[in-house]
């Protein structure tokens, strides 16, 4: 997996190697050794949350058995935020364990994060492996985990490898294509499980396809056996790229589209602009934190080390080794590989500019016009989310800074002793006195790297880790379960984050509308900094006006469809004044289910329409990633003659 490995990979990859200074992509067995690389960072990083269990922390929320509802397709009242990775991680559930598919996903997120950087850096070893620490030991991967955001890290796992597959489908020869585009299909349609994580792997995508269809290296990697067709030299193959990454993004485009709440927008005087805007973590101002892939908008969500010097010195550090990779880099432009540079600089220059956007002048005003006039736009207003973007390159240039830090050293080391010439050193002296200051630098720049961030490891100091639900909560499924209705279920207490005694001390968002068999209506207006931004689905919005005197009649539930409530005891929050005479079917020290008497109001489903665009994006979608997975399973049959030709070893 894992073709064009580096910048300058691929055939006659070995020939740019040595007119930039840099190496070629990884041979098949070092791939291996990066993938494992990967996945042992991955796992000291989350630590006991790969535990069996369910992962709880803000955002983060994973239940037993959840449920392929309503709210999962997108047909609910709600802005679809989590389409379609609600419905994935149901359908997944039901082929593995279900209290380890968060787990799985998290942890082949990072790993794809860290092997695909490692890959794209094109250094020897010691600078790969640097380059892979960098992609998942930084402020972006931590501050993402501090909020629960482990969704955006499954964008964040796809974006190196759409990059790689995308400019392979377009500089690999016709019978290697299919295996390109077949690998390009799978990362994006991992990464596209979020519309955040989707913006994020079309923009990497087309950066890799066009950085293809212009590289200078394409002419000389098809004269290398290949010779040029008008194939190779048309925009069909990157149009077909292209067209791929857009159908992939259907689900939660069409469900957006699709959702009344989209059509009665809440009322925000900003949108949730400076809300969600990007703070100064380090005190030396946002535009610097976001460099250094800091600035999470939550501050009481991050570890304690992040309100320290550390945060300083992980900004610093990143910054240098990235800037030491730079020569590097300009060699690599100078022999002619312009292409893949420009396409990394416009890559990191969106996130960067994304994320910093409220902060410039003018900036806010033209985000709040964006999220007014297009669809979808208002995942722009999390700036945090966008470094991802600028994570990539940083990363890849933070594995060329120790072999060029090596180099540096080595070169004034190596000068003219006492009585003998420099020229005179044996070259195999040389080269080993070279390859070890490279080692020892990247071991200890990797040092460092851990040491900005003690509180990463161990799934953030041991604050994220899999939980386990009380028996009541099954028990409430179950009463639910055993009645026919379609009546629609009210969650109390009216705020969307709880804080259970047995979920930990940090909030999380209430796990009722994934786990309970009804279309749930609960609080959707988050608080953030102090300031609670208004509800955003329908039903919570006519909840919201009913609650401002302070109880519930029968009739107001019953005109929102609602004949069952469910109390959440043992976290903060009050209760309404309920209607008498509806029945307590289950009441315990976790939870109480109360019924209302008589007949059910049969919840109103969404149209025939509705659904069927819907659904049927989610399947097209669905069966397209399935079939780009297939063709790269396939194709990677153990044949040598073809593993040599799409694998170049370095």
């Amino acid at each position: 997996m894992g073709p064009d490995a580096g910048l300058g990979a691929g055939a006659g990859g070995d020939a740019a190697g040595g007119a930039t200074g840099v190496s070629s992509g990884p041979s098949a067995p070092r791939h291996g050794l990066l993938a494992a690389s990967a996945a042992l960072v991955a796992a000291v990083i989350y630590g006991p949350m790969l535990l069996p269990g369910y992962p709880l922390r803000y955002d983060l929320v994973s239940v037993p058995d959840p449920v392929l509802g309503a709210d999962a397709l997108g047909l609910g009242d709600r802005l679809p935020r989590a389409i379609p990775l609600d419905a994935a991680v149901a359908v997944l559930a039901r082929v593995l364990p279900d209290d380890l598919v968060t787990q799985i996903l998290g942890l082949l997120a990072l790993t794809l994060a860290g092997w695909g950087v490692a890959v794209l850096t094109p250094a020897s070893m010691p600078g790969r492996l640097l380059a892979l620490l960098v992609a998942e030991w930084n402020p972006f991967v931590l501050e993402q985990l501090a909020i629960g955001h482990l969704p955006h890290l499954l964008g964040y796992g796809a974006l190196p490898w759409v990059a790689i597959f995308g400019r392979a489908l377009v500089v690999r020869p016709a019978p290697d294509r299919w295996p390109a585009w077949g690998g390009l299909t799978a990362a994006a349609g991992f990464g596209s499980l979020t519309p955040g994580g989707g913006a994020l792997v079309v923009i990497a995508g087309l950066a890799g396809l066009l950085a293809g269809r212009f590289s200078a290296h394409h002419d000389r990697e098809d004269a290398v056996g290949h010779p040029p067709t008008e194939s190779s030299r048309s925009w069909a193959w990157p149009v077909g790229g292209g067209l791929t990454l857009v159908v992939l993004q259907f689900p939660w485009v069409v469900a957006a589209l699709a959702a009344p709440a989209f059509a009665d927008p809440a009322d925000s005087a900003d949108g949730g602009i400076t809300a969600f805007a990007l703070r100064s973590e380090t005190g030396w101002g946002r535009l610097v934190d976001a460099l250094g892939l800091a600035g999470m908008w939550n501050e009481v969500a991050l570890p304690a080390s992040r309100g320290t010097v550390l945060a300083r010195m992980s900004t610093v550090l990143l910054l240098v080794l990235a800037a030491a990779g730079l020569p590097a880099l300009r060699r690599f432009w100078r022999a002619g590989h312009r292409a893949e540079p420009l396409a990394a600089v416009l890559v990191a220059g969106i996130g960067y500019l994304v994320a910093v956007l409220p902060v410039l002048p003018g900036g806010e005003s033209l985000l709040r016009t964006l999220i007014d006039v297009l669809p979808g736009a208002g995942i722009l207003r999390d700036g945090h989310r966008w470094l991802a973007l600028l994570a990539v390159p940083l990363a890849v240039l933070c594995g060329l800074g120790a072999p060029e830090l090596a180099r540096l050293a080595g070169g004034r080391a190596d000068g003219p002793e006492p009585g003998v010439d420099s020229p005179g050193r044996p070259a195999s002296a040389r080269r080993g006195r070279s390859a070890g200051l490279e080692i020892g630098i990247a071991l200890f720049a990797a040092a460092l790297v851990i040491a900005s961030m003690p509180d990463l490891p161990g799934g953030l100091a041991g604050r994220l880790r899999a939980r386990h639900y009380p028996a009541e909560w099954a028990q409430a499924r179950a009463v639910l379960d055993r009645s026919d209705d379609r009546a629609r279920v009210l969650v109390l207490p009216w705020q969307p984050f709880r804080v259970f005694g047995w979920s930990g001390p940090d909030p999380v968002l209430d796990p009722a509308p994934r786990l309970l068999p009804r279309r749930s209506l609960v609080s959707d207006a988050v608080t953030v900094s102090g300031r609670q931004l208004p509800q955003e689905g329908l039903g919570a919005r006519a909840i919201a006006a009913d609650l401002t005197d302070g109880e519930l009649s029968d009739a107001e539930l019953r005109s929102l469809a609602v004949g069952w409530v469910v109390i959440e005891r043992g976290t903060p929050g009050g209760l309404p004044v309920l209607p008498s005479g509806w029945t307590t079917v289950l009441d315990g020290p976790e939870l109480s289910v109360l019924r209302a008497p008589g007949p059910l109001t049969v919840a109103p489903g969404a149209g025939e329409a509705r659904m069927i665009t819907v659904i049927g994006a989610q399947v097209a979608a669905g069966l397209l990633f399935l079939t780009g997975l297939l063709v790269l399973i396939v194709c990677r049959r153990p044949d040598r003659r073809f593993s040599r030709r799409f694998s170049r070893s370095g």
